[in-house]
């Protein structure tokens, strides 16, 4: 019992009665549902018509809230970027505010090998694409074709 006393904010050299089980620095709400003064072996009963995991119906995927999001960071302004290859191009619309990450994995997706390590160079002027940068950061223009030459690693 002396445990729950120190855990709940009791001192040890304070007695525990019945009437003064409020915790030293807490105030009882008058217009509080919950109960403070509950023996450890009791819990609190939620009022009626409130769930703490209370879902609505309506409610949306985290898969859903992460595109949607993705969408609003990636922006509306979309660019052609033609991956060129040793073998052929391939082009990919994207949008200026994605990642050479996800650049990469549309290529992958393409190439039909998730494992495929890739390096991306802009074509003009043979500055690397690193990865975690968005294609904003590289001297791309909105509604352009921008060539990017792919070395497979």
């Amino acid at each position: 019992l002396k445990h729950w006393r120190a855990a709940a904010g009791w001192g040890w050299d304070r007695p525990v009665s019945e009437a003064s089980a409020t915790p030293r620095g807490a105030m009882a709400d008058e217009d509080d549902d919950l109960p403070l003064n509950l023996p450890p072996t009791e819990k609190p009963k939620m009022p009626a018509g409130i769930s703490a995991f209370h879902m609505d119906s309506s409610a949306k995927s985290g898969t859903e809230m992460f595109e949607e999001e993705s969408a609003a960071l990636a922006g509306e302004e979309s660019v052609t970027i033609v991956l060129q290859l040793p073998d052929r191009e391939i082009p990919v619309e994207m949008k200026l505010g994605h990642t050479v990450e996800l650049v990469k994995v549309k290529l992958r997706e393409q190439l039909g090998d998730m494992s495929q390590q890739l390096e991306l160079r802009l074509a003009d002027t043979d500055q690397v694409m690193i990865d975690p940068l968005s294609l904003n950061d590289y001297p791309i223009t909105a509604a352009s074709s921008v060539k990017v030459k792919v070395t497979l690693l």
